[in-house]
């Protein structure tokens, strides 16, 4: 009971991204501090399991170093799918590891990695976007034990030292370049995810970098290689890399260097001379075991065949002279020959006929018999062609197997090799396919985009679609500015319903199809209205939402940019319109359907239940517009029944407000109202006998 309560208050952690070789070091020293530590590379999905399982809160990303240079090709888009994957699982911190290389020196136009710069922007923007705070933890070449000869220049150089290989050259023989020690880079991530530090920058680093020359001298003092700089055998390699200032590493997280630089290297060189000491002994065992293996699987074969002769020569001795069993009549020598042609093939199937006729001949000789008339007495020579049958008849069999083995081995090998060409094909495709996948999807006109955005119109509340439709215009034409106007009871006047965006407030509240020739010619064609000659108080684009063939609502938009000015804007609004309509329809049908439950029977009362999803809907559109007043008015019923109440608002009311049956009483809302037009309704209302207060809201 006790280590399940310790083990559900251990912190967990999981390392992604670039495999570097301190990764073990990390894990030792997480493990040591009594954290759950997990690591990732490959499987996107092994990885999703792992965070559902064991509700990892913090990921450590580290970003691929200049030996992984082919992993950068799809770097980038695994760094977004496993930010995607954060998101999803609620990480509550992500730490991104990069390298120096990403920060632009003073003396460059731009920073050495371009990829690992656009990655830090990458993690910073979804870092805003998904709420989740990302800490960027930057490092200088990093070297130290378990390196191995491609981490760094570091590694490379000893490595080549000792095998007398090619070492790389400096491009840059003046610019300062920094080296940290794997043991003060673990520390400083471990701090920096033990502390919890969120939406940081913390460079690690020395904070003094070596110029070429210092850095040859360095490599000299601790390898004792005099010289190993005075060779012409050189291989390239980029030297320049900014040294980092790591203050603000060292006052957030307390971070000190624990290593001395010469002592640092000191323990990396004997690190590496044991390694590649220990490599070169295993090399040479491999080889020794492979020859000694090869050897003893070939002297196996000989080595039963002396040992079958030996005993065919013991049991003809057993027998006084004689390779004939006398009791059943069968020579032991066929047994001999065909066991060796069964087990080894023609060829030891022939050592041993001749090892038999050996035998044969020699217990002729010793019950008296000579070996000139043994040539000449049919039943010896019929004795030995019968030896000479049995080896090659067994033999063949042998052999016509492993042939057939052989042969089913090869075409097995070869349907292995076009198995794995057909999956590298495969996996190809399926990569390729992959990216055509997102780059569709991700398109502006997708149809996975479309359905996502015109989803919230499957609703059946007349109000919510009308909100939702002013949200997924705006989304598909990528437009700021949208007023949807709905077409009075007497089909003369369109009142605003719905504004999006600062322009929208200067628009009129309501409009009168008379003075407009655009509203007349939309009511009348039902198509799409396009401002080409720029009137001035016209929207640039407008389009009817239609029910039953009669124009309902207008949608208006309003502040187009230049590109925006397109045929295909006008397709897409088009459709945006048809797709509204029919979600109107379905809404109508449903009011129509429902009428009774949502209205106070024989009047235009919202029932409770209604009136709460109408109240819902509005304060979702003043989120939608921000500027959104609604006066909620509480009636004084006394002596007004329902049918009475509604016969006296159905003249003094505006269509687009609302009467419904709340907690305590009935209430009228004035969507869009000031207090102005508030005052003035509330005299109208008296003047029908109808008393009202002014509330805060419904209660």
């Amino acid at each position: 009971m006790a280590v399940n309560q310790i083990n559900r208050l251990k912190q967990k952690v999981i390392l992604t991204g670039g495999r570097a070789f301190w990764d073990e070091q990390l894990e030792r020293l997480f493990v040591k501090e009594n954290w759950e530590y997990f690591r990732e590379y490959g499987n996107l999905e092994k990885m999703r399991e792992k965070l559902r399982i064991h509700n990892i809160s913090n990921l450590i990303y580290v970003w691929p170093a200049e030996r992984q240079a082919a992993e950068r090709i799809d770097a980038l888009q695994r760094l977004a799918d496993i930010l995607s994957l954060a998101y999803e699982c609620e990480m509550k911190a992500v730490y991104f590891v990069s390298t120096a290389a990403a920060v632009k020196r003073e003396s460059a136009k731009r920073a050495e990695d371009g990829m690992a710069v656009v990655a830090e922007q990458a993690v910073k923007t979804w870092s805003e976007w998904a709420d989740i705070p990302v800490t960027i933890i930057r490092l200088p070449e990093v070297y130290g034990p378990d390196s191995g000869p491609k981490d760094g220049l570091v590694a490379r150089t000893l490595y080549a030292s000792i095998k007398k290989e090619a070492l790389p050259r400096m491009d840059d023989e003046i610019t300062p370049r920094d080296f940290l020690y794997s043991a003060d880079a673990v520390y400083g991530i471990y701090r920096a995810v033990s502390r919890g530090c969120h939406g940081q920058e913390l460079n690690l680093g020395t904070g003094k970098g070596l110029t070429a020359g210092a850095f040859a001298d360095w490599i000299e003092d601790v390898t004792d290689l005099p010289g190993m700089y005075e060779t012409s055998d050189f291989k390239t390699f980029p030297y320049v890399q900014p040294v980092l200032e790591c203050k603000t590493a060292q006052h957030e997280l307390g971070w000190q260097l624990k290593y001395d630089r010469k002592e640092a290297l000191v323990q990396t060189w004997k690190y590496i001379q044991e390694k590649v000491e220990a490599d070169r002994l295993e090399a040479q065992n491999r080889v020794k075991n492979i020859g000694w293996r090869a050897g003893y699987k070939k002297l196996i074969p000989y080595a039963e065949n002396f040992v079958g002769a030996l005993l065919m020569a013991g049991i003809t001795y057993w027998q006084h002279g004689t390779t004939i069993n006398p009791q059943t009549q069968m020579d032991v020598n066929y047994v001999y020959i065909g066991a060796m042609g069964l087990l080894y093939g023609k060829r030891q199937a022939l050592i041993a006929m001749m090892a038999s006729i050996v035998i044969f001949v020699v217990a002729s000789l010793a019950r008296g018999g000579e070996l000139i008339s043994l040539s000449y007495v049919p039943e010896i020579i019929l004795h030995i062609t019968a030896y000479l049958f049995t080896a090659a008849l067994t033999g063949y069999f042998s052999d016509a197997r492993r042939f057939e083995k052989e042969s089913v081995e090869w075409q097995k090998r070869q349907y292995i090799e076009r198995q794995g060409a057909l999956r590298d094909l495969y996996e190809e495709t399926l990569s390729v396919k992959d990216k055509l996948y997102r780059q569709i999807v991700n398109t502006d006109d997708s149809i996975g985009r479309l359905y996502s955005i015109i989803k919230p119109l499957d609703s059946v509340e007349p109000e919510n679609i009308f909100n939702q439709a002013a949200a997924v215009t705006a989304r598909i034409l990528n437009v700021d500015n949208i007023a949807i106007y709905v077409v009075g009871a007497d089909g003369y006047y369109l009142r605003q319903k719905v504004r999006m965006g600062k322009m929208t407030n200067a628009q009129p509240r309501s409009l009168r199809i008379k003075d407009h020739s655009y509203l007349q010619n939309l009511m009348e064609n039902h198509a799409v209205f396009v401002n080409k000659e720029l009137v001035k108080d016209t929207p640039d684009l407008a389009a009817p939402i239609i029910h039953q063939d009669k124009v309902i609502a207008v949608i208006a938009i309003y502040g187009l940019s230049f590109e925006q000015w397109s045929l295909y804007q006008q397709n897409l609004l088009s459709i945006t319109t048809r797709l509204i309509s029919a979600s109107m329809a379905r809404a109508y049908r449903y009011e129509r359907d429902m009428q009774e439950k949502r209205f106070v029977a024989g009047t235009r009362i919202l029932q409770a239940g209604e009136f709460n999803k109408l109240i819902k809907d509005l304060e979702n559109r003043r989120k939608l517009q921000g500027d959104f007043p609604v006066a909620v008015l509480k009636v004084d019923m006394t002596n007004l029944d329902y049918a009475s109440l509604d016969a006296r608002l159905s003249h003094v009311i505006r269509n687009e407000d609302f009467v419904g049956i709340g907690s305590h009483g009935v209430y009228i809302l004035l969507p869009d109202a000031d207090g102005d037009v508030t005052t003035m309704v509330q005299e109208r209302l008296q003047g029908a006998g109808v008393a009202t207060v002014v509330c805060e809201a419904v209660d």
